[in-house]
């Protein structure tokens, strides 16, 4: 018996992996050729789509790349570099950099790619964490247009962002509108995307912070 559950589990997150595809407009499905696709790599967490929290966007067991399927227009996305790496000794280490802003123009039947320059182990991708920066990739044309710096950093593991307005979570986009994103919508994001040992330590940091008066 436990070894049919084992087997249904992994069934199960095979089955995840090879679904990439993120429906990201309302309605009836439509053809590639009515959409704007993006292709997120595997190593990208993101955190908003046009002021937007997403639902659902980050796969907890994605092995691969994703593509979001948008309906043709601008699309500011805001991401970060997130990737685990193996040491020696059975160690491992997660590498994150502050988010940046990637932002997408895109009309009906093209596909656009979120790129940086992979690094080529743990060494390079602290550095590179350091100082994030990606591109927009235009597949069709291969035109690139470089990440600009979103306003957002991460302090064990959680955003901070100096001010915005406010925002939603969402399971659909639509093109750029002039929204903006709120402290609280940025702290459910950053818990979210947090591991538990991160969780733990804002936990603390809350805990042993000083009470203020109003």
């Amino acid at each position: 018996m436990r070894t049919i559950l084992i087997l249904l589990t992994l069934m199960t997150l095979a089955a995840c992996a090879r679904s990439p595809d993120i429906k990201l407009y309302e309605g009836a499905d439509l053809p590639a050729e009515k959409l704007l696709l993006v292709d997120v790599p595997v190593e990208l967490e993101i955190v908003v789509i046009n002021e937007r929290r997403v639902e659902g966007i980050n796969k907890l067991f994605s092995l691969g790349d994703r593509t979001l399927h948008l309906q043709p227009g601008e699309y500011r996305i805001i991401a970060y570099y997130k990737n685990l790496f193996e040491l020696p000794g059975n160690n491992h280490e997660v590498v994150k950099s502050d988010p940046v802003l990637y932002r997408i123009s895109g009309a009906a039947g093209s596909r656009h790619r979120l790129s940086f320059d992979e690094p080529a182990d743990v060494d390079e991708a602290r550095t590179m964490a350091k100082n994030f920066a990606g591109y927009s990739l235009n597949l069709a044309t291969a035109e690139q247009r470089p990440t600009e710096a979103s306003g957002m950093m991460l302090s064990q593991g959680f955003l901070t962002i100096q001010s915005a307005p406010e925002a939603a979570s969402v399971s659909s986009v639509a093109p750029e509108t002039d929204s903006g994103l709120s402290h609280i919508d940025l702290l459910k994001a950053s818990w979210q995307n947090a591991t538990a040992e991160e969780r733990r330590a804002f936990l603390r940091w809350i805990a042993e912070k000083p009470a203020t008066s109003p």
